[in-house]
């Protein structure tokens, strides 16, 4: 309210005060007193670090100050020294050069808030822009206004108000811009910012037109403009500590900025090097003018190669440290994590390692640089094969390589690595770069392998009992139930004239007796079979899909094909209990009562598979219900080097299916007896 009040009053001035009156002479000191209030406000700014941008309201700040002397040195003359301003002043040069900080502080870019800015970069832009700026005027203004000093040349005047003007329109068009691109915070100070710069841009070609006509006379309205657009800019900085903090967003540094600065000052030099072979071939042209052309634009072009050569030199070695301490950073967290990167040349066979080499391949340094055959001889033997397949089918497939495998050290150590990585192809398809990490799971194998060993005894213990108490029902319990049942029918022929009612009885009794006999041999077989010791796999799933069909009531489909002559005993006895926990489960669970068992065998691998079309179930749910049976299943296959699957969702049915393969060597789990 108090700019717009200045504003008003400079506004009855200029219509009710006479032209000329002393009073308008004076208020040319509220336009000096409003850029100083201006430049404090912008210091503050900067001080503060307003909107996270303290170079934009430094650079406003200079602009603001720059402006303001040149006020102080106008008053000083018309009001001190009761004269005109000389020509050989410096206060065309000071209002020329105040819109330089502006464009400064424009080019930074404040609205991005980049994180990490280097103040190199703000202050050497800042500089490329007043080397550029100065040599337009030093090469177009400046000669006319100090070698024709003795009366104000018309030339000089029409130069200056021409390049005052331009550079105005430039500072324009930059903030129109930029205003359409960027949001909110900043949007609302660019357009503050556009309003203030096109209001003064109309106004000073407006009052500097009247002056070179020689019909300026302080007061008229377009003096009320330039107070105008002054208070628009006391008002920018105001309007900016209205913006909450909490809106402004920092943004990640962007390295290309210093070089697209850089490349803008090298294409200022090459334009500036056109005028200079030019004035070589002038030759109708005063030889002092001549002069001090060549010596300005050769002072810009060094100051502008200068300024992004120093600018490029900086950034570099700032990338490069950078790089080097996130190389270190690198190299730590591989450390840490135990863990070794590699980048492979195909085509060459060079390959290089770094990371924390000594842990996984047993070198003393952090980097090697060799052959992928070096590689190839550290792989465990055994493991070579699957490591290369997995290399041969990742680059061809174009996939990511994956795999574990095992590194053996010169020593016969063995460590463990979960190797990832991918492949870079040319464009016409041919693979050229490998790049990727191994981490060390050395000790995750040997947890895993303790969790085998462990759940391999329990397991070993579980069939020793259970042979144990097979025999008990076999050996005790079947033989004195098959006694019982013997003397029961011997009393019923040792005392033939008892009546109906008791011999209906002893005959029920009998009858339960075999019964029970029945299925504690049933249990007994379930709990050990030394039938899979004789008659092979197949037929004792077969003889057991009956048995069971029998007592539980349901239909069993089995079919056998293409077995081995000879399976281990381990893979058996696994196989035996996957069926049973399959079919204990379906008959309790899936609410059918028929069932599909298939067992086949493929090249080297033996196949089960358990099918019902009945209720089916949530696998995940399942995991993590209280049940064991998956569990068990599961681990009683990674005992023989074997997979094991379920598909079963609800009221979908239910198909459980195991692999073992008899050639991966599995550790023999052989039950008692």
């Amino acid at each position: 309210m108090a700019l717009i009040g200045i504003v008003i009053i400079k506004s009855v001035l200029a219509i009710a005060v006479k032209p000329g009156s002393f009073l308008v002479s004076y208020s040319g000191i509220s336009y000096f007193l409003l850029l100083l209030l201006a430049t404090s406000f912008a210091v503050r700014n900067g001080i503060q670090n307003t909107l996270g941008s303290r170079p934009f309201w430094t650079f406003l700040a200079i602009g603001y100050g720059l402006w303001a002397l040149d006020q102080w040195i106008f008053l000083y003359y018309e009001l001190g020294l009761h004269i005109e301003v000389p020509e050989n002043s410096i206060a065309d040069p000071v209002l020329f050069l105040h819109i330089a900080p502006f464009m400064a502080a424009v080019a930074i870019l404040p609205h991005r808030n980049v994180s990490e800015r280097r103040i190199y970069r703000t202050i050497l832009n800042s500089l490329s822009l007043l080397f550029f700026w100065g040599f337009l005027y030093g090469y177009t203004v400046f000669p006319y206004q100090y070698l024709f000093s003795s009366a104000r040349s018309p030339s000089y005047a029409f130069r200056f108000d021409i390049l005052y003007l331009l550079e105005n329109l430039a500072l324009v068009l930059v903030v129109g811009i930029l205003s359409l691109r960027v949001e909110a915070p900043w949007k609302s100070i660019y357009l503050h910012l556009l309003g203030a710069t096109s209001l003064y841009t109309l106004s000073s070609a407006a009052t500097n037109l009247a002056i070179d006509s020689g019909g300026y006379v302080n007061g008229k309205l377009y003096g009320l403009g330039l107070t105008a657009s002054v208070c628009w800019f006391v008002w920018i900085p105001l309007r900016a500590r209205q913006v909450p903090g909490a809106v402004v967003k920092a943004t990640r540094s962007d390295g290309s900025r210093g070089s697209h600065a850089s490349a803008w000052a090298m294409l200022a030099v090459l334009m500036i090097s056109i005028p200079m072979v030019g004035e070589l071939f002038q030759r109708n042209e005063n030889t002092g003018m001549r002069t001090l052309r060549l010596l300005v634009a050769t002072v810009a072009i060094v100051g502008l190669a200068s300024a992004a050569y120093i600018k490029e030199f900086l950034a570099r070695r700032g990338l490069a440290s950078r790089v080097g301490v996130a190389n270190d950073r690198l190299r730590l967290a591989m450390d840490s994590a135990r863990s070794v990167a590699w980048d492979w040349d195909v085509r060459s066979g060079r390959d290089q390692w770094f990371g924390d080499l000594k842990t996984i391949f047993g070198i003393p340094s952090d980097t090697y640089v060799g052959h992928v055959e070096d590689f190839r001889r550290r792989v465990h033997p055994d493991d070579q094969s699957q490591v290369w397949k997995a290399v041969s089918n990742a680059m061809h497939g174009h996939q990511p390589y994956a795999a574990e495998f095992r590194i053996l050290w010169a020593d016969g150590t063995v460590r463990w690595v979960d190797a990832k990585g991918k492949f870079y192809y040319s464009r016409d398809g041919r693979p050229e770069r490998m790049l990727g990490m191994a981490v060390d799971i050395t000790e995750r194998k040997q947890a895993e392998e303790a969790l085998s060993r462990a759940t391999r005894r329990a397991i070993e213990a579980e069939e020793r009992e259970h042979n144990r108490i097979a025999r008990d029902l076999h050996e005790d319990i079947g033989q004195r139930l098959a006694l019982s049942a013997i003397e029961i029918d011997k009393l019923k022929t040792d005392f033939p004239n008892q009546t109906q009612e008791i011999r209906s009885r002893m005959d029920a009794v009998w009858q339960q007796t075999l019964e029970i006999l029945s299925d504690v041999k049933a249990s007994a077989h379930e709990l050990h079979s030394p039938r899979l010791e004789y008659l092979g796999i197949a037929e004792v799933m077969r003889c057991f899909c009956k048995e069971f069909g029998d007592r539980k009531k349901v239909a069993i489909d089995f079919t056998s094909r293409g077995l081995p002559s000879l399976v281990p005993p381990d893979v058996s006895i696994c196989l035996f209990r996957v069926l049973q926990e399959a079919l204990h489960n379906g008959v309790e669970h899936s609410g059918v009562r028929d069932f599909e068992v298939q067992l086949w065998g493929i090249s080297d691998e033996i196949h089960l598979m358990v099918r019902d079309a009945g209720a089916g179930f949530d696998l995940e749910a399942a995991r993590k219900g209280q049940g064991l049976g998956l569990i068990r299943m599961e681990e009683r296959l990674k005992l023989v080097k074997g997979t094991f699957s379920i598909e079963s969702q609800p009221k979908s049915g239910t198909t459980v299916q195991a692999r073992v393969s008899l050639s991966s060597g599995s550790d023999s789990m052989r039950a008692a007896g």
